[in-house]
């Protein structure tokens, strides 16, 4: 039998981790699955278990993400040749094993061993990254033709591995430093906020470093891609050639700005929001030049109509709410009931995950012409749309219910009444990855 491409092998893998992991969560967790496996394996339900178990299902997203970002990135990066076949094993083994063992230890066994061998896949993937960045250096590639290019790259790939090692770098001191322990980020950081806490220390300011870096710098590293996909440079040199200049500079200061959490807190995010701004600008163009493939019949296609709407979907659902929030920033620690600032914080770089991640399989789908695609495609570009509409009111429903007596109750309410929304946008979105990825496993066994 054939062995699948690399990204067909990934997709196919991640179909049966993501129908687990839902049985787990939403509507579905109400039909006894949960309570089931939890009986059996005597899952513990304390806060750090709890909070355990949700670092761990993370960094399985993560590590499927990561791994695509990289199959991606050996098609549209240049980069010495000799080199792929190594990175691209060492990444395929470090996910396999990343993923299998984070679930287990998540789910069936807390053991060190496993934890053990779950440091090993995500050390794997790492060096297989390194071995990447190493590859499209100066050092192994001219950078004489295409210099602009090749620095934007190499500068989004060795920031985003400096973000992946501010994590690292905090799980090191788990057992060996009071400061280190098990805590969801989002809602720690809320609680601190509002005084309900202790102040996180520098060390523990790490672990919101590496959140930041990564999700950040990951979405440029796909918006690279993105310029790279619809050659930009062909069409407006001039604007290609500007749009990686903001690449750089962006990602150089908001790389900064991440790094200086622990002990520049206070201005950090101003640094950070120096370093968005020309991002923006780059992924502006970008729009403009997708906008402009939609002519002449590209509207009919799912990919690149779906590829056009995710800076739409990243502005008007995901960006814009950081200067609505700031801007009524004493009224929400005021008014908004503590479970409603969570759920924003939790929403927001859940609604800017799913972008991102959506961006990749258009991406990918982009390769492909039947009605597999077609059917996708469509059921994405449309789910999408419905499931972070949703979410948006959902995330901001307090705002929307400012004018009651029982603001609490109220959010609550809307929230729920919003909910079919969220799920039948993400039930759709779900359908279109289901139905390409088992047509890509029924493709793969016809090779047989």
């Amino acid at each position: 039998m054939k062995r699948p491409e690399y990204v067909d092998f990934l997709l196919i893998a991640s179909l049966p981790v993501i129908v687990f992991l839902s049985l787990l969560s939403g509507p579905i967790a109400e039909l006894g699955f949960k309570d089931f496996l939890f009986k059996i394996f005597s899952v513990k339900a304390t806060e750090e278990d709890f909070a355990a178990r949700v670092i761990m299902v993370y960094h399985v997203a993560a590590a499927i993400v990561m791994a695509g970002t990289l199959y991606l990135a050996v098609k549209y990066v240049d980069h010495d040749e000799k080199l792929r076949k190594p990175l691209l094993n060492l990444v395929t083994a470090g996910w396999i094993i990343t993923v299998l063992s984070a679930l287990v230890f998540a789910y069936f066994w807390r053991s060190p061993l496993v934890h053990g061998v779950y440091l090993l896949g995500l050390s794997l993937m790492f060096t297989g990254a390194v071995l990447f960045t190493y590859a499209m250096s100066p050092v192994r590639i001219s950078w004489k033709e295409k210099t602009l290019e090749k620095v934007a790259a190499f500068t989004t790939a060795v920031a985003l591995l400096g973000g992946v090692l501010m994590g690292a770098m905090y799980a090191s001191h788990l057992g060996f430093s009071k400061e280190a322990h098990i805590y969801i980020i989002e809602e720690y950081s809320t609680r601190e906020y509002r005084g309900l806490v202790s102040p996180q220390t520098p060390l523990q300011l790490l672990v919101t470093a590496h959140a930041h870096a990564a999700v950040a710098i990951w979405s440029t590293a796909i918006m690279f891609i993105g310029l790279k996909w619809s050659r930009l440079s062909e069409w407006k040199p001039r604007l290609y050639k500007w749009a990686l200049i903001f690449q750089i500079f962006g990602v150089a200061v908001m790389f900064f700005g991440t790094t200086v959490v622990p002990i520049w807190r206070s201005i950090a995010h101003k640094i950070i929001f120096v370093g968005i701004a020309p991002l923006n600008i780059t992924l502006l163009i970008l729009w403009l030049r997708l906008a402009d493939m939609l002519r002449n019949g590209g509207w009919r296609d799912p990919a690149k109509v779906g590829l056009f709407l995710v800076p739409i979907w990243m502005t008007l659902f995901v960006t814009s709410t950081g200067p609505i929030v700031a801007s009524n920033l004493k009224t929400i620690r005021a008014v908004w009931p503590l479970r409603d600032e969570i759920a924003y914080n939790v929403a927001h770089w859940h609604m800017l995950s799913f972008v991102i991640a959506s961006a990749m399989f258009f991406l990918y789908l982009d390769e492909f012409t039947n009605i597999v695609k077609d059917v996708s495609g469509w059921l994405l570009a449309f789910g999408g749309t419905l499931a972070l509409a949703g979410t948006f009111v959902y995330e901001l429903s307090p705002m929307f219910v400012m004018g009651s007596t029982d603001i609490a109750g109220a959010s609550l309410s809307l929230k729920k009444a919003i909910l079919p929304v969220m799920e039948v946008g993400l039930a759709a979105s779900f359908a279109g990855f289901a139905i390409f990825t088992l047509w890509l496993l029924y493709r793969w066994i016809k090779t047989k």
